[in-house]
């Protein structure tokens, strides 16, 4: 038995539960994301798995942002999947990834919540 690494493994079950979806009607894989999308660019593990994902299932790529009252990251979303288009991350995808907007439903004031 191949012993996995923890990444190997993400990926493996990852695949493995991609290629259970039978529905004609599924046509997107929606990644949430929020703080950290200057990062974007160095998570190679996540495009090479994604990369595999589209070997089994065609998909159209989306993210899905947390938007906060005065921070918005979809400029900075965008400049960071640039760079890695440019790297040729990207080019398993027949169109190029979406950008969609969510509120943020966190509050500075949550943490006295006293339920």
């Amino acid at each position: 038995m191949k012993a996995y690494s923890p990444v190997e493994y993400r990926a493996a079950v990852l695949m493995e539960v991609f290629s259970t979806i039978r529905s004609p009607v599924f046509s997107e894989f929606a990644i949430y994301t929020g703080y950290e999308v200057g990062d974007l660019p160095k998570e190679v593990t996540l495009f090479e798995t994604l990369r595999k994902m589209s070997e089994v299932k065609r998909f159209k790529l989306v993210f899905l942002l947390e938007v906060w009252d005065l921070w918005d990251p979809r400029q900075e979303l965008a400049e960071a999947l640039d760079v890695v288009a440019a790297k040729g991350f990207l080019e398993f995808l027949d169109s190029p990834p979406t950008i969609r907007t969510a509120p943020c439903f966190v509050h500075a004031w949550d943490f006295l919540d006293f339920d």
